[in-house]
C-alpha cells in the first residue's frame, strides 16, 4: 500500500497541491459530518414519581433504528416507613413536535414491587387476607419531553398506576442525559 502511494506521488499528473487539496477537503467533510444533528439512541435518567413509583434510575435504548420506539428498564424504591425495591420496565414512542427537540412521549410500562401500592402508601394486610409478596403495577404514560443542546433531557408525564385495587392518579418528572 505505501508503495502505491509513493508511485502516485511521483506521477506528474498528481501534484502536491492536488493531494493537499484532497486531504483538506476530506478533513473538512469529516468534521462537517460530525457536526450535524445526531440521532441519539440511548438515555439514562433519574425519575421522581412516574414508572418507578417513588424514585428510580432508568436506562433507555432505541429498539428500532427506523422508528422512535424506545425500551427502558430501571431500579427504584417505594415505601412510606420501609423502603422497598421496584423494577420498572416498558416501552415508549417519541412523537416529534415540529422540527424542535421536543416530543410528545407516550407509552406503557409494568413495575414490579414488593410493596402493595394503594393511595401512595404501603398497605399492610389484615390476617383475613393472605399476604402477597410480589405485585405488578401497569403504568401507562403521556407527557412532554425535551432534549437540550447540551444532550440533557427532561420530561414531565402523567402516569396513572393500575393494579388489583384500581387506578391511582400519578405524575412523574425525569431528568437525564442522552447519548
Amino acid at each position: 500500500m505505501p508503495t502505491l502511494f509513493l508511485k502516485c506521488m511521483q506521477q506528474k499528473n498528481l501534484s502536491r497541491q492536488k493531494i493537499l487539496f484532497c486531504l483538506l477537503t476530506s478533513i473538512v467533510s469529516i468534521c462537517a459530518y460530525g457536526q450535524r444533528n445526531k440521532n441519539y439512541t440511548n438515555a439514562t435518567y433519574l425519575e421522581i414519581g412516574g414508572n418507578g413509583l417513588m424514585a428510580s434510575v432508568h436506562y433507555e435504548r432505541q429498539l428500532f433504528k427506523s422508528t422512535k420506539i424506545y425500551g427502558h428498564i430501571g431500579v427504584g424504591i417505594y415505601g412510606a416507613k420501609q423502603l422497598r425495591p421496584t423494577i420498572p420496565f416498558g416501552v415508549n414512542y417519541l412523537l416529534p413536535i415540529d422540527k424542535s427537540k421536543s416530543f410528545i412521549d407516550f407509552g406503557a410500562g409494568v413495575t414490579y414491587t414488593k410493596a402493595d401500592v394503594k393511595l401512595y402508601i404501603i398497605v399492610d394486610r389484615i390476617n383475613n387476607n393472605p399476604v402477597q409478596y410480589s405485585y405488578f403495577n401497569f403504568i401507562p404514560h403521556i407527557g412532554f419531553r425535551h432534549h437540550s443542546s447540551k444532550n440533557f433531557m427532561y420530561k414531565l408525564s402523567i402516569t396513572p398506576v393500575f393494579n388489583h385495587y384500581d387506578g391511582i392518579p400519578f405524575i412523574g418528572f425525569s431528568f437525564g442525559k442522552i447519548f
